[in-house]
């Protein structure tokens, strides 16, 4: 009756002394042709794996990268197939590629002490190697799915664009929370389109150069509601709280509102955003609110003949001071609520 050898990435549990001792100096010059240095603390060299191993990583940056590795010598090569994936991988031709699996190997292999004639990798040992691998693999796996949601509860690293910000400012203000007071997003090659994103913008460029210092206004050609950065921002963090949807008539266009349902989630959203914003406090948001007001108001009789104006004078002070209230809690706590 045959016993299945019980193995870690591909290397059996059991190994005499000597082949511990190559074992560590194979790892160990591999690693050193893989990353151009020597294995230094088990915490940097594995986040180093991120190099080769991240599911982020662009294409190209990856090919060149392996383009850049040296040849793996034969008999090194020789004697690490014997193991095969993953403690090794085939990166090309004569090529080796070592990564998470092999640096953990290494560590196990170097905490025994180096006089035992015979070295045995106990099950709890295994576990704990497998169970490392499998939640490095899985929190880079998860990045992109972490940001997205850190970036939905404003919990991202950055503070959302002011131009943004004030994109959707201006929709409240113009009180497009149904499909009947929908802002009509067009071509902005086309007179019509061209009309209503210069009314949008013209509020959320004058609250942008209220929040932000030293802040450049964007290209004539990003200040469009149809394919420009505002937008998009402000959708990839809003979600489904900003609607935008086919106006179901052969004039062409979409849709632009924020559900009534979902105004005070995202009035909340931003005041806690933009409280993240270190340099700016309660007078400069008030400031930068009216501003917006004013610059919309003023460009309104471009949405006024296409009956796309619906602000009310009550509404917008209500909706300023929920906003500064927002903007005032999430100063005093550091810790975003999520939506």
């Amino acid at each position: 009756m045959s016993t299945t050898v019980q193995r870690l990435f591909g290397v059996p549990a059991i190994l005499t002394g000597s082949e511990r001792v190559t074992l560590i100096s194979d790892l160990t010059q591999l690693w050193q042709l893989t990353y151009s240095a020597p294995p230094s603390s088990l915490e940097s060299d594995l986040a180093l794996c991120k190099r080769f191993f991240d599911p982020l990583t662009r294409g190209h940056s990856l090919r060149d990268r392996l383009t850049e590795l040296p040849p793996t010598p034969a008999d090194l090569q020789h004697r690490i197939s014997q193991y095969g994936e993953p403690i090794a991988v085939q990166a090309g031709y004569m090529t080796l590629l070592v990564g998470v699996e092999a640096r953990l190997m290494l560590a196990l292999l170097e905490n025994q002490h180096a006089g035992e004639d015979l070295l045995i990798l106990s099950p709890p040992d295994i576990a704990a190697a497998e169970r490392r691998a499998m939640q490095i693999y899985r929190t880079w796996a998860m990045a992109r799915l972490s940001q997205v949601v850190a970036l939905r509860q404003g919990q991202g690293t950055e503070v959302m664009q002011a131009i943004a910000v004030g994109v959707v400012i201006a929709l409240l203000v113009n009180r497009s929370d149904t499909k009947a007071r929908a802002v009509i997003r067009g071509d902005h090659s086309t007179a019509d389109g061209k009309q209503v994103d210069s009314a949008i913008f013209a509020g959320a460029e004058a609250f942008a150069a209220g929040v932000s210092q030293n802040r450049n206004g964007r290209a004539s050609g990003e200040q469009r509601l149809k394919g420009g950065y505002a937008l998009s921002e402000a959708r990839r963090r809003l979600a489904n709280h900003l609607v935008v949807t086919s106006t179901g008539s052969n004039e062409g266009g979409d849709l632009l509102y924020i559900p009534a349902s979902s105004k005070s989630a995202v009035i909340k959203f931003l005041g806690r955003d933009l409280a993240r914003r270190p340099r700016l406090n309660e007078s400069a948001l008030a400031a930068a609110f009216d501003s917006l007001v004013s610059a919309y108001k003023e460009a309104a009789g471009q949405l006024a003949h296409r009956g796309m104006v619906f602000e009310r004078s009550t509404d917008t002070r209500s909706l300023k001071d929920d906003l500064l209230q927002e903007f005032s809690k999430g100063q005093r706590s550091p810790v975003q609520d999520s939506q």
